[in-house]
């Protein structure tokens, strides 16, 4: 399952996070594009409402961005499931941290159809 949030004037792609079950583990992973120019050292950072935030380490960039991924944690996915909002943040070059809300609306029916 995939859910994408773009700059509505250029159509750019700020963040993309794909959700999908390891065949081997049957565990949850998460992949996440950033934007080009962050501050790398700092990663990133996903919250659900008001919980506690999960960091998340970039692993590597190309031309159309940034990437981390992590498998998701038990207490995370009931986040997930149950949260109005999740937020994936990180910082730019000038240390200025970008939080960008994405819905969990459907989340849990969507979860259910690929696990």
């Amino acid at each position: 399952m995939e859910q994408n949030a773009v700059l509505t004037k250029t159509g750019q792609t700020v963040v993309l996070i794909n959700i999908r079950i390891a065949p081997d583990t049957r565990t949850p992973i998460a992949l996440l594009q950033l934007p080009l120019g962050l501050n790398l050292p700092v990663g990133a950072k996903l919250q659900v409402d008001e919980g506690k935030t999960a960091d998340l380490q970039i692993q590597t960039c190309e031309n159309r961005g940034c990437y981390a991924s992590t498998p998701i944690a038990a207490d995370l996915l009931a986040a997930l499931r149950s949260g109005k909002q999740l937020k994936v943040s990180f910082q730019n070059m000038a240390k200025e941290t970008i939080a960008i809300p994405m819905p969990l609306g459907d989340f849990a029916a969507a979860y259910d159809k690929i696990k």
